[in-house]
């Protein structure tokens, strides 16, 4: 989650070079033998502090959040470890090396599908 509680301008860039990151410190670990999903979507969302005393948590709610988790359960079919949406394309200040897309899909719960972007990561 990049842009809460404090407002990031290049929120989008921030999450696919993380994701980025993460990915390939993944592939070096683990080579093959792990494979990791990840779902990027961009939108306006519930962003606060749920709970009390020790059990104080930070949580995101919101059909943004619900779309970003069904875009990442489609890294199982696409076979791509990061997927993001248009919406996050469109979002970003600088398109990433190895983007690729992945065409419409339909989500449970949108009533028309979302064009997807898989992004490769890349060793540095």
């Amino acid at each position: 989650m990049f842009g809460a509680p404090n407002d990031l301008t290049d929120h989008a860039d921030a999450a696919v070079n993380a994701t980025v990151l993460i990915q390939r410190l993944v592939t070096e670990r683990f080579g093959g033998e792990l494979r990791i999903g990840i779902g990027i979507n961009t939108g306006l969302v519930i962003a606060g502090t749920i709970g009390g005393g020790s059990k104080l948590e930070f949580t995101l709610i919101g059909d943004t959040v619900n779309v970003a988790a069904r875009v990442e359960q489609l890294t199982k079919t696409t076979g791509d470890a990061i997927l993001l949406t248009r919406s996050s394309l469109d979002a970003l200040h600088s398109r990433p090396a190895g983007l690729s897309d992945r065409g419409s899909h339909a989500l449970k719960g949108k009533s028309g599908p979302l064009q997807l972007f898989g992004v490769e990561a890349r060793n540095t």
